[in-house]
This record gives C-alpha cells, structure tokens and sequence, in this order.
C-alpha cells in the first residue's frame, strides 16, 4: 500500500528570498500581497493586501518589500526535491509550493512515521523554510490535508493521523481547498456547489455518484474518485540531475570559523549521502557564505581524487578555514557542487593491509589546503620523443596528467640539464669510471627545426648506482641525463 508525505512550503514566495525575521518582510504580485514574515503578520499584514495597506500599517524605514520571483521559486523547489531524493526514490514536485514522497516503501528504515517527520521537521527548518505535512495513501488526499492553515504535527492530528478513514479525515475540509488548476472547470464547480449549500467534502460525499456526475461533470467526478481512493498509483522514480546546492541558515551572524564546523558537517552528510544514492563522485565542492542581503562569500576546496568521503571533504574544507577571514553580515552556509561524474568502483585486495596506510593523494589534499595550491606542484608528464621535453611541474591535480608509461631502461626522474662525462680514450668518467652495461637506444627528434639524434645507454657507477647516459650522434659527445632506481 502507498503512503504518500506531503510537504508543503506555504510561504515559499518569501523563503525562498529573504531570511529577515528582525524587519517586517512582505512579498508582493501585482502590488497585492502573497507573503509576508510574523513581523509583517503582527502588525496586521495579511495576504490579498494592497500595497497601499501595507505601507499604511508598517513604517517605510523599517519595511522591505519584495517582488514574487516565481522562477527563484521553482528553482529552490527543485533543490528541496534533490535534498529530498535521499530519503526516498520516489518523489515529485506538487503544484507549485510542495514536495510529495512515497515513503510506505522506506518506513523500515526510519521505524515509523514520527522521526521521519521530525527529521524533515528539522532539517526544514535550519533551511529557514515554513513547512506543514500531511500524510494519506494517495497524492490528491495528501496535498490537501496539507492546504489547512491549522496543520499540527501532535499526536492524532487529522493531517498525519492515517488511523482514521481518509473519508473521516478528508471531510471536514472545505470545498475552497480544492485547486483550480486540475484541468476542467474546478473554479466554477465549486462555486456552483457553495451556492447550493455544499461547502465541505463531506456534504460533496454525501451527494449520490450519479448526482456529482451531473452537476460537476465528469473531470471533477473522477478526481474526487482518485481523491478519496485507498491507494495509488506509485510514480516513475525521480532522477536527479549532477548537481548539487543546499543551505543552512543560523539564524544569527556568524563572527568565528569554528561556528561554520557544525553546518559544513550536515550538509556535507547529506551531500556525501545524495553522492551515494545516485553512484556519483566529485572532487570540487564550492562553500558559500550567506548574506540575508548581498552576494555571498565563496572558496573552492578541491581533492585529487574523485570521492563520496563526508569527512575528507570536511577535514580539507577546515584547511581552508584556518585561512579564512569571516566578513561582515554572514548567516548562512551553502553547498554548491556542479562538478559531478559517475563514480568509478576501484578494484583492492581483500587480503592487502596498505588501507592503513594514509594514500598520497590525501597528503597533497593537505598540503594544499594548508599552503595553498601555488605551493604543492607535481611531476606532470606529456608526450614528447626527446625525455627533457616530457617532463614538467605541475599544479593540477586531476586526471589531466598524463599516466606515466614505466619502463625499467628508463629512469622517472630526470636532471634539470644532461650533465657532461668526460672521456679518456674507450673510458667515460662521471664521478669515477662508468661500466656501459645496456645499449644502444636511439632518439631521434625536432628534425623540423633543430635535428636531436642520440644514443642512450644504461651505465654502472663505481658504487654500483645505474645512469642513463647518452652520446650525441652530432658532435660525438657523452652526457649522464638521469639516474635509474
């Protein structure tokens, strides 16, 4: 049997732009207000107000209005659905300011209803977003329990109390609940019903079938069918797209980086959880720091390998916070990442004990976010014929160095210039005499601009030390270019 959640943003409009609580915000359209914070509401603001009201009820110089972004709405309803997508596969955007989820199939996990409501209860509102829920075996039924103002979340409330029959539940609503965007003439037929004296669904109920059919058509008579049915019909799974945003709100301003550590550890639980559930990985995540009013504040914590790891993130975003200066006005902290790719299963042996040891790429992760990434530089490698040119130092970290190609006649690391040997007669001397044991490899380059044409040869110093010398072809001499291992 389904179980469907409900949750429903009722103000979205001004969530979704301010967070001000300590001014009066109000949020308008077409100069009549849509929304407005308890410091609007308290001075007898209320929502289908003029413009002209509102500034006759509250002083200018403490008043902000706002105009309705209904892109920015559904832009943050999506990034709810994303955040949501880690509690249950099966989830939907609905109308314009919620999020249905099918959560009878994960009830398991969480062992009942009540913590995954608190859970949501909770992390809802560090979001700063005003939340009432509502649960029913079907979407219709959900949303709208989840339309009354008087929403509680105590114990046998008829919004998440499933006990009673929906019907018992669903009736005492009005018939003004019911949208007027589910396709037919809704408005007109509700209007014709209150009229006649039908104003809750439980006087719609109690109308005969066929009696409905006639006067509300039939359009209205099959949702009021689904509206009241005992199940229904589980939809297509959500596929989220490869990014990720998400953001907590304090409440206060933030003066020390210690204060952001708590904030960075759920968001990165939730990220690192949301990685997981879609086999995604990442190695750039971006923080920003929030302002009630202005541009955030922004710094990028990269890592040379692509990974789901919550506390690797953390432990490399604290290197960067040690170097941080807090600026003025922050209240909130943000998780951006838009740099997502599928997660690669690496292969390991189950008998192999090297897991206890720290992999290189976390200490040069460290490195950099302790010094800075202009401080750590790496052997980077490019193909080239002639060994001087395939070798340079460089700052990237990813995948765009070249892989080297190992070969045991060829040392990796090479001198800064080829260093000459000196020759007596048969015999060549490079601090003391040299023992050629393996050779000739010819190279040849560079015969567009200036012809290279060498011997390359592997000799043995006096203490037993392999070099890779070479003899240039074009002036007959001897040079030591690297040593071997």
């Amino acid at each position: 049997m389904s179980l469907w959640l409900c949750v429903r943003f009722p103000r979205l409009p001004l969530d979704c732009l301010s967070k001000e609580e300590s001014r009066p915000v109000v949020v308008l359209e077409r100069q009549r207000v849509v929304a407005a914070n308890d410091e609007a509401l308290a001075t007898g603001v209320s929502c289908g107000q003029s413009a002209s009201t509102v500034r006759a009820l509250i002083a200018d110089d403490t008043l902000i209005l706002l105009e309705r972004d209904r892109t920015q709405e559904q832009r943050t309803l999506q990034r709810l659905l994303h955040w949501a997508y880690s509690i249950t596969p099966t989830l939907e955007a609905w109308q314009d300011n919620a999020l249905q989820l099918e959560v009878g199939s994960c009830l398991r996990l969480y062992g009942s209803i009540e913590p995954l409501i608190a859970q949501l209860q909770r992390a809802m509102a560090h979001r700063g977003f005003v939340t009432r829920f509502a649960l029913a075996p079907n979407r219709i039924a959900a949303g709208l329990l989840s339309l009354q103002e008087n929403v509680s979340l105590q114990e046998n409330a008829p919004a998440i109390d499933v006990s009673l029959s929906l019907a018992a539940r669903l009736g005492p609503l009005p018939l003004s609940l019911i949208p007027c965007d589910n396709g037919g003439d809704f408005q007109r037929v509700v209007t014709s019903l209150e009229r006649a004296g039908i104003h809750s669904i439980d006087d719609l109920l109690a109308l005969p079938s066929a009696a409905i059919g006639r006067r509300c058509g039939k359009p209205f008579q099959q949702w009021l069918a689904r509206a009241i049915a005992s199940s229904d019909d589980v939809s297509q799974d959500y596929h989220p797209p490869a990014t990720f945003y998400d953001a907590l709100w304090f409440g206060f301003e933030i003066r020390h980086t210690a204060e952001l550590k708590p904030a960075m550890v759920q968001l990165l639980e939730g990220f690192c959880q949301f990685l997981r559930n879609t086999q995604l990985s990442t190695g750039v995540i971006t923080w920003q720091l929030l302002r009630m009013r202005g541009d955030p504040e922004s710094f990028t914590v990269t890592s040379s390998e692509a990974h789901t790891n919550s506390s690797i993130w953390l432990e490399l975003s604290c290197l960067h916070l040690e170097r941080l200066t807090i600026g003025n006005d922050i209240e909130g902290l943000a998780l951006d990442v838009n740099q997502l790719t599928s997660d690669q299963v690496r292969p390991s042996d189950l008998f192999n004990q090297s897991h206890t040891a720290e992999p290189l790429h976390s200490l040069l992760d460290r490195l950099r976010g302790r010094l800075g990434l202009q401080a750590v530089r790496q052997l980077g490698l490019r193909e080239a014929h002639l060994p001087e040119h395939s070798q340079y130092l460089s700052q990237d970290s990813s995948d765009s160095v070249i892989e080297y190609r190992h070969s045991g006649q060829r040392p990796f690391w090479l001198f800064a210039e080829p260093q000459p040997v000196h020759q007596e007669q048969e015999r060549l001397f490079w601090n003391g005499p040299l023992d050629v044991i393996y050779g000739p490899e010819r190279i040849e380059d560079n015969w567009w601009q200036q012809p290279v044409s060498r011997d390359y040869y592997i000799a043995r110093s006096t203490n037993g030390q392999p070099l890779w010398l070479f003899q240039d072809r074009r002036n007959r001499r001897w040079y030591v270019q690297g040593v071997l291992p």
